[in-house]
């Protein structure tokens, strides 16, 4: 695999900050912070950065609303 050409890509994808994510999905950032502690969001981690591949978190949000729907 080759690694990415900037920093913040990630397989042709713009990897988002904290604060990025969250005006993409309309939450606060504590609650990315939240999703990314309970690992309902996935992350990518360097030292203390954290970026966020959207498309990642947007299915893994889906996959998280599905499993609570089929509790009922």
């Amino acid at each position: 695999m080759k690694a990415p050409t900037e920093p913040n890509q990630h397989d042709g994808r713009r990897l988002l900050s904290q604060t990025e994510l969250a005006k993409a999905l309309k939450v606060h950032p504590l609650t990315v912070s939240r999703w990314t502690t309970s690992r309902i969001i996935p992350c990518h981690r360097v030292g203390r950065i954290v970026r966020y591949d959207l498309a990642a978190v947007l299915a893994a949000i889906a996959k998280a609303e599905n499993k609570k729907g089929g509790n009922k």
